[in-house]
């Protein structure tokens, strides 16, 4: 989706801003109504996508074709459940992921003394720890896994989600040791519900959306654009009439690192997940 489109597993954030109960476009636009459309939101903006052709004033985006977006108005992806917040800020070039000590193995009994950003840098420092046949180093915090969202709705048209990902840039060892089938990856569907401050779902329907099976890390997004999820219902997920914020659901994307072995050695991974829209049967 336009400028929602690339995600980079570093993490992104969005104010919000409150609007006033209104009615939706969904309610009376003449193309999306006849049509169908799909509409996603970021929490302050929102992008149409058409199964209406405007460019060639025809109908329409075929059965499996890739539905058009005309606007590029919706931002980046949320972290979950922080939109309106300070969200979280992904590492710069001077910092890495935190790493806890566990000296079972499993459950990390001490951390790194964080300066407040949740990343490993030159302002933590360790405190005085014993090694024992057990002891390990782990992920801890925010380097171990990150949840983004946005936000969706749709009128008169069955759908699908599809995502294709990207290595694009890659340092150090871990262009060895670390691929896109090694990070997993758990869709799901929030119906309704508030996103810091952002009430969604009241006047939303969420029947029929299927999550796709065999999806289950970044490495099954590769080569061409896979499905995620399928919205089969006809009605589409707007319900009645209402403000936009209503009338969308929340789609969220977990995305989680390996267990990270001091083997793997060092290294930045950036990578892009692209989402799309495709018109279905």
């Amino acid at each position: 989706m336009s400028r929602i489109k690339h995600i980079c597993l570093t993490g992104f954030a969005l104010t919000c801003v409150a609007t006033e109960a209104q009615a939706s476009f969904l309610d009376t636009d003449f193309w999306c109504r006849t049509y169908g459309c799909a509409v996603v939101h970021d929490g302050q903006n929102f992008d149409i996508y058409d199964n209406w052709l405007f460019a060639s004033n025809s109908c329409c985006v075929p059965i499996g074709g890739q539905m058009i977006d005309f606007y590029v108005r919706a931002g980046n992806t949320n972290v979950t459940g922080e939109l309106g917040g300070n969200g979280a800020v992904g590492p710069n070039s001077d910092q890495s992921f935190m790493f806890g000590l566990s000296q079972d193995g499993t459950n990390i009994s001490q951390s790194a003394f964080d300066d407040g950003d949740g990343f490993l840098d030159a302002g933590d420092t360790f405190g005085a720890f014993s090694l024992n046949p057990n002891t390990d180093i782990l992920l801890d915090g925010p380097g171990r896994s990150y949840s983004h969202s946005f936000f969706i709705s749709s009128r008169n048209t069955r759908f699908s989600l599809r995502a294709l990902a990207s290595i694009q840039a890659v340092t150090g060892d871990f262009a060895d040791t670390i691929q896109l089938g090694d990070i997993k990856l758990t869709p799901n569907v929030s119906a309704s519900g508030n996103d810091g401050g952002f009430q969604f779902g009241s006047r939303a329907n969420a029947a029929n959306i299927q999550i796709v099976s065999g999806v289950d890390d970044l490495g099954d997004l590769t080569g061409a654009p896979t499905q995620i999820m399928n919205f089969g219902r006809a009605q589409g997920i707007r319900q009645r009439n209402g403000d936009i914020d209503e009338q969308t659901i929340r789609l969220d994307f977990l995305y989680e690192m390996p267990d990270y072995d001091l083997s793997m050695g060092i290294g930045s991974l950036n990578i892009d997940v692209t989402f799309d829209f495709y018109r279905e049967n």
